[in-house]
């Protein structure tokens, strides 16, 4: 409901106002000071202010300019005996009025035709202002909609050259299997094992895309990489380092289910040692540093361990996680997964 008020020192003239606006569509709220008129703004959004100009204390053109600078919406009204065309100017130059009513007054024909027209005026305002603060959070939404379909195109991009480099990569490091030229993996590896091999490993990876760049607890992510290798692999954390990590969580978990898969089914848990590095601008350097007992394994595991150390590798690349296997014919290998990441 809108909200009037009515300000005039004479006793009279507000009880004429009473009667006059009392069935009308809004409330009314009379004032016989501009201190008491003040009072009232305080407390109500009116709508209009009608007032008298020549007023003991405070006067009316006061009150209006006050009015104009702490409630600019609300539509201001003289309703004032005082017709002076000097103070008239005044009053519309510096209280910026809508309507100025002189007295006395035709109720039908001025008084109560200028408050709905200013009611309406004021209505208009609250309308447009609204509209407009609509139109500005709705513009916003489109940017941030705009920004995030922006940013998924970009990271499906990045996602697909990352992809055909994988791949590109893959078949040349197939090619060379074939080809005898590569020693990495040792001569006693079969076609069918190799092959085999680098299908487990190109699937699991397509398997976890797209690539999702998120905040992650490191205990949380120690967590999910234990759940996700079925709890066949221990991890060995500081209890007391609490912090979170941004990046590619999902590549870093299946790196761990690939190589924790490699292993024999009676080899039951993997040790794990966990180290951070912290540096500069909230840089971090997680390191996990797998400890493998080469007893339990035989000659065609370490080989699947070797070739999917090397594919990894090389796609760890796109997302800084670098796997370095050292798997001699000694009692106890390692193999050290190295993520550089970002502290969040």
């Amino acid at each position: 409901m809108n909200k009037v008020l009515f300000v005039d020192d004479e006793s009279n003239v507000l009880s004429a106002i009473r009667r006059c606006v009392i069935d009308e569509p809004y409330k009314a709220f009379f004032a016989s000071s501009a201190q008491e008129a003040i009072a009232i703004m305080e407390k109500n959004e009116l709508s209009v202010l009608v007032t008298d100009m020549r007023m003991p204390g405070t006067d009316g053109l006061t009150l209006l300019k006050f009015a104009k600078e702490k409630y600019p919406r609300t539509v201001r009204v003289v309703l004032s005996g005082y017709t002076q065309l000097s103070q008239m100017l005044v009053t519309i130059n510096q209280g910026e009025i809508f309507r100025f009513i002189t007295k006395p007054w035709d109720s039908e024909q001025e008084l109560l035709p200028a408050i709905r027209q200013a009611i309406d005026y004021y209505n208009l305002q609250v309308e447009r202002d609204t509209l407009r603060d609509n139109l500005a959070k709705r513009n916003l939404s489109y940017q941030n909609i705009l920004k995030l379909m922006e940013k998924r195109l970009a990271d499906e991009k990045h996602e697909l050259n990352n992809l055909k480099e994988v791949s590109s990569w893959m078949f040349s490091f197939w090619r060379k299997y074939i080809k005898g030229v590569s020693d990495s993996i040792g001569n006693s590896t079969s076609l069918d094992q190799f092959v085999d091999e680098i299908e487990a490993v190109y699937l699991t990876f397509l398997s976890q895309l797209p690539a999702v760049e998120d905040v992650k607890n490191v205990s949380s992510l120690i967590n999910d990489i234990v759940k996700d290798c079925n709890n066949r692999v221990r991890i060995n954390h500081d209890s007391n380092a609490d912090y979170n990590t941004r990046g590619n969580h999902k590549f870093l978990i299946m790196v761990f289910k690939i190589l924790v898969h490699d292993l024999p089914e009676d080899y039951k848990v993997v040790t794990c040692d966990l180290t951070e590095n912290k540096g500069r601008d909230k840089k971090i350097d997680l390191v996990f540093d797998l400890s493998v007992n080469l007893k339990k394994i035989n000659a065609n595991d370490k080989n699947r361990l070797k070739i999917s150390c090397a594919l990894l590798n090389r796609m760890g690349k796109s997302y800084n996680v670098s796997i370095l296997p050292d798997i001699k014919d000694e009692e106890v290998g390692h193999i050290r997964v190295h993520w550089e990441t970002t502290e969040d």
